[in-house]
């Protein structure tokens, strides 16, 4: 998944310097977790490199070593067709792994172990979202695909469309737009396409596949490009070559605080997660349950978000994180609520072909597209 590497699109260099210095320097000042040290063999944590090794290793891992005694060793770049390889031949080498998609799958418990929820604390489960706590995984943190506009074309003191259906509107609101592409599976477009079509945020699943795409069709001549990249749809609404475009919330908010006439709303915002999980077969089964009981926490969670355009699962973590910052994070309450949650089971699943969803919405993605 490559916003694991790019920040959405954006370096994390330039993220954690630009977030770093909205934190004026809260991230050093907080606390972490009372945990039990402890000498175990080194932890294997496997996730993006970067700009967000350097904000996890700041924000979660280093603290984690210095509470518990646990080393642990960084690698990157997480990759779901390693993981399970490791396991299938008995090798496995990965003890912590942030991805979503194989816990969602049909096989993931051929793959993964469960998550062992009594290693967290009461606080920390009683404040992460339900999105979070799932059987094999555990929410690391989440991002936003958001409607965003150019600000010559529409400014904040011209009517801006607030809804999908608005965007959809061409004659009340007219210019060039950009969506993004399902070739590669992500389902934002579609999800944006039903809610254009009248179905409410919280009705969106199952898809309707027929009636998400003959929404797209009504806005199709209109697209001028269907972007792939968060660095694409960056350009093309900086550049004034659409109007209004779908966008990763942190691309936006980076953008406009260097300057670029751009902005963004939260309306109908897609809330996407990444999540820990944890090989089956590691060696180190204890210390991985420890690591993702620890990340969840709320100053954890919070040293981190200080950091980068990421919001936390851990409700408390608002506690922790700079008013500033909080209010630009997809998570905060005044933000989440406003927004919906991609239904990563519905994705993973298999339908009665025998394909998951996610396979089925490419392949009609790609025929779609070249029609």
């Amino acid at each position: 998944m490559k916003y694991l590497n790019n920040l959405n699109g954006l370096t994390r260099r330039d993220a954690l310097k630009g977030m770093g210095a909205a934190a004026g320097g809260a991230v050093l000042a907080l606390g972490t977790p009372s945990i039990l040290r402890a000498k175990e063999s080194p932890l294997v944590v496997v996730s993006g490199g970067g700009v967000y090794e350097e904000s996890i290793r700041k924000a979660v891992i280093d603290p984690f070593q210095s509470e518990t005694g646990i080393q642990v060793t960084y690698v990157s770049p997480a990759a779901e067709a390693k993981l399970k390889a490791q396991v299938e031949t008995g090798n496995v080498q990965w003890d912590v792994v942030e991805l979503s998609r194989p816990a969602f799958r049909p096989d993931a418990s051929k793959y993964l172990e469960e998550i062992d929820y009594g290693a967290f604390d009461k606080e920390t489960l009683d404040n992460l979202l339900p999105e979070a706590k799932t059987k094999y995984a555990v929410g690391s943190y989440v991002f936003s695909t958001v409607m965003s506009f150019s600000n010559v074309e529409y400014p904040a003191d011209k009517p801006r469309p607030h809804s999908w259906a608005e965007f959809w509107d061409t004659a009340k609101f007219p210019g060039p737009r950009s969506l993004r592409s399902a070739a590669n599976g992500d389902p934002t477009s579609i999800e944006f396409a039903l809610l254009a079509a009248g179905v409410p945020k919280d009705k969106l699943y199952p898809i309707d596949f027929d009636k998400a795409f003959a929404s797209l069709d009504k806005l199709k001549q209109d697209i001028t490009k269907f972007w792939t990249d968060g660095a694409d749809v960056n350009q093309l609404l900086s550049d004034r070559h659409v109007a209004m475009a779908s966008a990763f919330n942190g691309n936006m908010e980076l953008l406009k605080s260097q300057g670029a006439a751009v902005d963004y709303q939260w309306d109908e915002g897609e809330l996407s997660a990444l999540h820990w999980i944890v090989p089956k077969g590691t060696k180190n089964r204890s210390a991985a349950m420890r690591f993702v009981a620890y990340q969840a926490s709320a100053q954890a969670q919070a040293r981190l978000n200080n950091l980068i355009f990421y919001g936390p699962f851990n409700r408390a973590a608002f506690k922790y994180i700079e008013p500033k910052v909080a209010t630009k994070l997809p998570t905060a309450p005044e933000n989440i609520d406003k927004q919906f949650f991609r239904d990563m089971g519905f994705w993973g699943a298999q339908t009665s072909s025998g394909k998951s969803n996610t396979d089925v919405l490419v392949e009609r993605w790609i025929n779609w597209a070249a029609g």
